[in-house]
């Protein structure tokens, strides 16, 4: 392993031969394949990341509507179509029902 002081250190090394592979997250690597010719990304994950909303301990009430919220936010398709707006076209959404 070798360490890199950015991401464009990391792409220099991998253009100079200097390094094979960069890990980062999916998203993030999908904006550097152009960069580097015959890149590709590997199916699987390094890193990866939830949201999550936090909810104050013994509010029942609180959490029983988040919980519903979200439920039907995912059911819906507006979480799907708030990735989608920011760019995160191809982020995965847990289905109705799975936390």
């Amino acid at each position: 392993m070798i360490a890199a002081r950015s991401v464009d250190e990391a792409v220099e090394m991998i253009r100079a031969g200097q390094a094979d592979a960069l890990a980062l997250s999916r998203n993030s690597l999908r904006g550097l394949v152009a960069r580097l010719s015959g890149a590709r990304i590997l199916d699987g994950h390094f890193h990866a990341a939830g949201t999550a909303i936090a909810v104050a301990k013994n509010r029942p009430a609180a959490l029983a509507f988040v919980s519903a919220f979200i439920e039907d936010a995912k059911a819906s398709g507006l979480v799907r179509r708030a990735l989608d707006e920011v760019g995160l076209k191809e982020a995965t959404v847990a289905p109705p029902g799975v936390r």
